[in-house]
């Protein structure tokens, strides 16, 4: 089969990269080794509850790279709902508390004593005021922290906040640099984070579209075995079932996996190899489709501090992600890499999460109607410490000609989702220029 473009990987950067692509007239082939599109951004409704793979919270949906990727394929940004600063709470301490929503309001959050309270919003103005390109590359954002604080308080929630914000346990190994320009980037926007109506499908699903639209499929179920090289370049992928041709092809596999689909003992192979040695982040997650409200404050998101545990309601603010009258809460214990590669570690710290839930959430186990584990799932693909940073997937092969890169692994300063719509744009702008420059060439 030949086409245009062959993509490797139908997750959010393989779907992305293809629409846009398909927009500038190509032919594109989205091979996906599962039985669905849409990777980690996967979703399905079961009883009325709209399930996401993860947490899919969007970063800066409108203001930010999905606002402009949309923009590009002519299509509006799926509707959003945003949760309220004022009803997320802090657990610290024995304290119970939230920050509100508005810079002043952290001085008088019951979460910190009075000299805790200073000392955070001291801290916050300072990411704020932070110039991430004078930093140390090595410098970490545990490091930063201690360098702007010696209250032991105020050091355990902003690397909790770090967590929250990255996703990444323990948050202080992080690269400084780039953990803060992440959150200049997001945390003073209007749309800081935002929960989609009908879960990321409304998305994902309007890139299928356009692939199709343009001649293009998505074809599942088809796991790529090989890429088969030939005069520097790849000439075709070979799956199970079948051989695909194309001039162009783009990666977007986690970083540890892309050099299975190398010839064995290739110059390509040993390139991909220098790219796969970072630890991914993982999470053990919990879904639940409550038939009821379980508290009765307001309180729509919980985050226990010293344990690093996430509870959110996400149909308070995307009401459609559950029937009527009741709740879609999505709960979250951050893995460290030793917790991650041990299945006794991983089940403790699904004995806490379900702990927070009898805390914060009683009677949830009679309320549950869709109960949904995930003791092991991927969030990102490379952890952004400062080492790693130093080794993200680069925007093309060198050792052959026609291959990019696209997913969260990619070197872009960006994390998360966020990443993965940025390297799709990277990419299709790098194989318009190509395609461009070699159509002049063939013409003079």
């Amino acid at each position: 089969m030949k086409s245009d473009v062959v993509i490797i990987g139908a997750g959010m950067a393989g779907l992305a990269t293809g629409a846009l692509l398909s927009k500038q007239g190509r032919r594109v082939i989205v091979l996906e080794k599962g039985n669905v599109a849409g990777g980690r951004a996967y979703c399905y409704e079961d009883r009325g509850y709209t399930l996401n793979y993860g947490a899919h919270g969007m970063y800066i949906p409108e203001s930010g790279p999905l606002g402009e990727l949309m923009g590009r394929l002519g299509r509006p940004v799926s509707k959003n709902g945003y949760p309220q600063a004022t009803r997320s709470y802090w657990v610290h301490d024995g304290r119970f508390a939230s920050l509100g929503a508005k810079p002043h309001q952290v001085l008088t959050t019951g979460l910190f004593s009075i000299g805790g309270r200073m000392a955070v919003a001291k801290v916050m103005l300072a990411v704020r005021g932070e110039n991430p390109a004078r930093l140390p590359p090595e410098l970490t954002w545990g490091e930063w922290i201690d360098s702007k604080t010696n209250d032991r308080s105020v050091r355990e929630f902003m690397l909790a906040f770090g967590t929250l914000n990255s996703y990444t346990n323990p948050s202080g190994d992080l690269s400084a640099a780039f953990f803060l320009s992440h959150l200049q980037r997001t945390l003073f926007a209007k749309d800081l984070v935002g929960y989609m109506h009908g879960g990321w499908r409304t998305m994902y699903e309007q890139w299928i579209e356009d692939i199709e639209a343009g001649g293009g499929a998505v074809m599942t179920g088809e796991r790529v075995e090989t890429l088969e090289v030939a005069d520097g370049r790849i000439a075709a992928s070979r799956t199970t079932s079948a051989r695909y041709e194309a001039d162009t092809f783009v990666c977007t596999l986690p970083p540890q996996e892309a050099p299975t689909i190398a010839p064995d003992s290739s110059a390509l192979q040993d390139e991909m190899m220098q790219w796969s040695t970072p630890e991914d982040v993982r999470a053990y997650c919990l879904d639940l489709g409550l038939s009821r409200p379980l508290r009765t404050d307001d309180a729509t998101f919980v985050f226990d501090v010293q344990r690093n545990l996430y509870y959110s309601i996400h149909s308070e603010s995307a009401p459609d992600l559950a029937p009527a009258g009741a709740l879609l809460l999505h709960a979250m214990a951050y893995l460290t890499p030793e917790q991650a590669r041990d299945q006794t570690l991983r089940e403790r710290r699904g004995d806490e999460l379900r702990a927070g839930l009898n805390q914060h959430f009683p009677a949830w186990k009679e309320a549950a109607v869709v109960t949904r584990t995930m003791p092991d799932a991927k969030v990102l693909g490379a952890r952004r410490t400062p080492e790693n940073i130093r080794n993200l997937v680069p925007l093309r092969a060198t050792s052959v000609d026609n291959l990019y890169f696209a997913g969260d692994s990619r070197d872009v300063p960006y994390s998360l989702t966020l990443a993965c719509l940025v390297s799709a744009m990277q990419v299709a702008d790098a194989i318009a220029v190509t395609t461009t420059a070699a159509s002049v060439a063939a013409v003079g």
